[in-house]
C-alpha cells in the first residue's frame, strides 16, 4: 500500500526558498507514489515509460535544486561547500544507477520497496548535510546581524543586502 509522503515542519532547516525546494520535492516523489503505487497499478499497467519518465524527471528536479543550493553556498562562502557538493554527486551517481536498474527491469509500479527508498534518499540529505549547512547559514545571520548593529543598520536590512547576489 503507498504511504503518501507529506512535508513535516520538523524537516525545516529555516531558510525559506531551500525549504520550499525541499517540500517541493517531496510532493514530486509523493505524486509519483500516487500516480505509479501498487493501488494505481491496474490504471497504469504496462506503463513502465511514463514511470522511469516520471523518475527522470524527480531526479533532473533534485540536480537543478543542488545546483542552486551550492550557489548559495558559495555565496555565503560555506567552508564545508567541498564536502556537501562531494555528496551532492555521489547522491546523483546513487540515483543514476538506480534509475538504471529500474529501466532495465522494466518496473511499471513503483513498490513500496522502491518508495521508501527514494524517501530515504531525499530525506538522509535534507536532515543531514542540509541541517549542516543551515546551522552554518543561521551563525552567518547572527553575525551579520551583529555587525550590522555596530553601524546602525537594521539587521534584516544588511542581511539582504548581502544576499542580493544570490
Amino acid at each position: 500500500m503507498t504511504r503518501l509522503l507529506t512535508w513535516h515542519d520538523e524537516w525545516s532547516v529555516n531558510i525559506d526558498v531551500v525549504d520550499a525546494e525541499h517540500r517541493g520535492l517531496i510532493e514530486h516523489l509523493a505524486d509519483i507514489c500516487h500516480r505509479f503505487g501498487p493501488e494505481a497499478s491496474p490504471r497504469r499497467s504496462g506503463d513502465a515509460c511514463a514511470l522511469i519518465d516520471a523518475l527522470t524527471d524527480l531526479g533532473e528536479a533534485v540536480r537543478e535544486h543542488f545546483n542552486r543550493e551550492e550557489e548559495l553556498m558559495q555565496a555565503v562562502d560555506y567552508e564545508d561547500i567541498a564536502e556537501h557538493c562531494t555528496e551532492h554527486a555521489l547522491l546523483m551517481a546513487e540515483y543514476t544507477d538506480q534509475l538504471r536498474r529500474w529501466r532495465a527491469q522494466g518496473i511499471d509500479v513503483f513498490e513500496e520497496d522502491a518508495q521508501d527508498n527514494a524517501r530515504d534518499w531525499i530525506l538522509d540529505h535534507i536532515l543531514g548535510a542540509d541541517r549542516d549547512f543551515a546551522k552554518a547559514f543561521h551563525a552567518l545571520d547572527d553575525r551579520l546581524a551583529a555587525t550590522a548593529g555596530c553601524y546602525g543598520v537594521t539587521a534584516r536590512t544588511r542581511i539582504n543586502a548581502a544576499r542580493k547576489d544570490l
